[in-house]
């Protein structure tokens, strides 16, 4: 049977988010284009919401471009990220695969001025060279450790651990 603990509610992450957008807004230079990207179905609900709140502060209209990382390219095609701030949002990095992914594809095609990392939960342990210097909230797991965010009608809900008793 697996233990629950309950690591970010949806205050909680609209929090984290508002401090990420926050982040972003300061590293922007007055002529970069931002371009957001959202991994998969929990990267692009996460990239949403952050760009809800970037566009709040920002007094803003930037879309976000979602990215099926294992998915065939030609049905989530990448947007034009030439010379552009781009942010590659996820819910949750472990390992850094799925990242790393999208980056390698981000690159074999574009060349971005500026390519950011965004992520609500950080779990450590990466197997790929990757910093998230966006990031909601770390938390490093342990062996037979999960964690998923869940989401109601495509918003972010709550963030989980499952633990193994």
């Amino acid at each position: 049977m697996k233990k629950q603990i309950t690591l970010m509610d949806r205050p909680r992450m609209l929090r984290a988010l508002h401090r990420m957008a926050l982040q972003v807004w300061e590293q922007l230079q007055a002529d970069d284009q931002l371009v957001i990207i959202g991994l998969n179905e929990r990267g692009f609900a996460t990239a949403k919401e952050l760009a809800d709140t970037l566009n709040k502060v920002m007094d803003s209209n930037i879309p976000v471009h979602r990215y099926e990382v294992a998915g065939n390219p030609s049905e989530t095609p990448l947007p034009d990220c030439n010379d552009k701030f781009v942010l590659l949002v996820d819910d949750v990095i472990f390992s850094g695969k799925t990242m790393f992914d999208a980056l390698s594809d981000l690159c074999d095609i574009y060349e971005p001025n500026v390519i950011e990392l965004a992520v609500l939960l950080d779990r450590g342990h990466r197997r790929y060279p990757l910093l998230t210097e966006l990031c909601g909230i770390s938390v490093p797991t342990k062996q037979g450790e999960h964690i998923e965010v869940m989401l109601q009608d495509g918003m972010l809900k709550e963030a989980i651990l499952f633990k193994n008793r």
